[in-house]
């Protein structure tokens, strides 16, 4: 080589050292602070604090049926006591929970204060804490923006049921997918505060991790299960009532009979296990569709979750498939309580934060299902219970409705192949 190449091989050199980091910058994520996502944060912790607040005045506002939206934590504050005692309440029909129920049930006890403002303060702070999940700068704020308008449009009945704590360690699984053993306790916590968490094993990839994730949720829950059947009485007596409930009136499956209350269906809205249930003529083939729904729905997801290659695998598909199975246990159960759209909502702001999802059609009709849960409940709940008359019945249907075709529309996202491109969780993921 020529002694004239020498200054051009060092000025390339120079030039690719300076490249390089620029290189790396471009192919290694990483966290941007900048004011404008600054700024993007602010705006949401503005846009939750005023939601917040509206929805509190909308709550203590003349006229606004209060005692409906409250009605679950009085029940909370009649359990209490027991709870307290280390007796769960398996005499009571109403107790529907696993036996970490308890844990948020018990914290406004706990606290001080009268019971049913703490509590609304308590469901603020895991409603916050979620905002706080969700808000990361490495995230796309869609996520956070989904939880605030959801639960506003959704109303005050959020602040006064404990669906609330059961999202937080859904949400924070879905977003630490990455972080195997710490999933499987969140599943575990979860699932024994309210069952359905059990959907997170959906998000999970078929190789190993699946058996770190299982060791660990098994290892928490016989930990936990173990503490409170030794420590409590009662604990798992839920599943008696769980098995003897109806169709109650908000379900899916029961739809065709709430518009045959309009032609003078021959039957009865009454009050059975802490839900008002239909009672007569039709009642037996709405619970077996329920049935069907779920199982179908259930079956029809798993194929194109078992059947993925771990190589497509990317966190957006774990998420899309937990809200496509949520939907499908949401709409295809016996009971569709209103507080039940905290547990879609949460899902369904995971999946907008993630890189790469496929849910956005569906968390938008989740959106407007909200609201229409809203106005189905409480505003126009007494007439519903006690009239049937078209605008209740229809408000009730159309909701119904949309989640039918929310629940369709997030399966087909679960079919579909994964983007090109989109972020995938490789071998050097945080694993824990």
């Amino acid at each position: 080589m020529s002694d004239d190449a020498g200054p051009e091989v060092s000025v390339r050199a120079h030039e690719d050292a300076a490249a390089a980091p620029r290189a790396g910058r471009e192919t290694t994520p990483r966290r941007t602070t900048g004011p404008g996502r600054r700024w993007t944060g602010g705006r949401l912790i503005w846009a939750w604090v005023l939601t917040r607040l509206l929805m509190l005045v909308i709550c203590f506002a003349p006229g606004y049926p209060l005692s409906s939206t409250m009605s679950d934590a009085v029940l909370y504050h009649e359990w209490g006591p027991a709870l307290a005692d280390g007796r769960f309440p398996d005499d009571d029909v109403r107790w529907q929970y696993p036996p970490l129920a308890a844990v948020p049930i018990l914290l406004p006890r706990f606290l001080g204060g009268m019971y049913g403002i703490t509590f609304m303060l308590c469901a603020l702070a895991a409603d916050f804490a979620i905002l706080y999940l969700l808000r990361r700068a490495d995230r796309s704020p869609a996520g956070a923006w989904c939880w605030i308008a959801g639960i506003f449009l959704l109303g005050p009945t959020c602040l006064f049921r404990f669906d609330l704590f059961v999202t937080v360690p859904v949400v924070a699984a879905l977003l630490w997918l990455g972080r195997h053993r710490l999933f499987g306790v969140l599943m575990a916590v979860g699932a024994l505060m309210k069952a359905w968490p059990v959907a997170l094993a959906l998000a999970l990839r078929r190789d190993r991790t699946m058996i770190r994730v299982a060791a660990a949720c098994a290892a928490t829950g016989a930990l936990v299960a173990g503490a409170v059947t030794i420590a409590g009485d009662g604990a798992w007596g839920f599943l008696r009532s769980q098995r003897d409930r109806g169709a109650q009136i908000e379900a899916v499956a029961a739809t065709p009979i709430n518009v045959a209350r309009w032609f003078g269906w021959d039957g009865q809205v009454r009050y059975r296990y802490g839900s008002w249930e239909l009672v007569g003529p039709g009642v037996d083939a709405a619970l077996a569709a329920s049935f069907v729904i779920t199982l179908g729905g259930l079956a029809l997801l798993a194929v194109p979750v078992l059947r993925r290659d771990p190589r497509e695998w990317t966190p957006a598909a774990g998420a899309d498939a937990v809200l496509a199975g949520v939907l499908v246990l949401v709409v295809g159960g016996r009971v569709l309580s209103p507080q039940y759209l905290i547990w879609v909502l949460g899902v369904a702001a995971a999946c907008l934060a993630t890189a790469g999802t496929r849910q956005r059609p569906a968390a938008a009709l989740v959106l407007v299902a909200a609201a229409l849960t809203h106005l189905d409940f409480p505003i126009l709940w007494v007439a519903l219970l006690k009239e049937g008359g078209f605008p209740p019945i229809a408000v009730l249907a159309l909701r119904n409705a949309l989640l039918v075709v929310a629940t369709v529309l997030a399966v087909r996202a679960v079919w579909r192949r994964p983007r090109e491109g989109a972020p995938r969780q490789g071998a050097a993921a945080v694993r824990r």
